[in-house]
């Protein structure tokens, strides 16, 4: 039988913030960049496709907001905590919701299936007065157990079939619907 050890969760991931560019200015939105909040992907879907709003290269780079990379993770933080997709490309994303993007040491495609496992935890851990909240802090406090990265594609590789077969049966139905 395989040991699997014990990781602070900021040791397999990198956490990235969110931000939003100045809503008042038009030159910032309506551009090409996909821009992700909490009401695009809070679907159960492994990935998040489309975004309501969108920003311009110029709202991008003079706001807090960053882009995620395919296959990192995006995660809500605030109001409804523990939402998760993965990006199948390139995104940003506001700062209602943290990006992770996983180390050397965990597949991309397995710390998205451990992550949903942790939502109870993370939401158990949330704190605020208005809206439920999670920080940075309360991901540095989260321990995480991993396989050998070899295990973890394999475990990643089988959940990863499941849920494609899911989404295929959610596009069949949905298309029965409109028939």
């Amino acid at each position: 039988m395989e040991e699997w050890k014990d990781y602070n969760f900021t040791k397999i991931a990198t956490i990235i913030s969110g931000g939003t560019p100045k809503t008042s200015n038009r030159e910032y939105w309506d551009g090409d960049i996909p821009w992700l909040s909490v009401k695009d992907f809070g679907n159960d879907l492994k990935y998040v496709y489309t975004t309501e709003r969108q920003i311009t290269k110029l709202g991008l780079d003079n706001s807090p907001a960053n882009i995620l990379s395919k296959d990192d993770i995006i995660l809500s933080a605030r109001g409804t905590v523990g939402e998760l997709s993965m990006i199948p490309f390139p995104m940003s994303f506001n700062q209602s919701c943290f990006g992770l993007r996983a180390k050397d040491i965990v597949d991309a495609h397995f710390l998205y299936y451990l992550m949903k496992t942790k939502v109870r935890e993370l939401k158990n851990n949330s704190h605020g007065s208005v809206f439920d909240t999670i920080t940075r802090a309360t991901l540095d406090n989260l321990t995480c157990r991993l396989p050998s990265l070899n295990l973890q594609k394999q475990i990643a590789r089988c959940l990863s079939t499941l849920d494609d077969k899911i989404e295929l049966n959610r596009k069949i139905n949905d298309n029965l619907e409109y028939s």
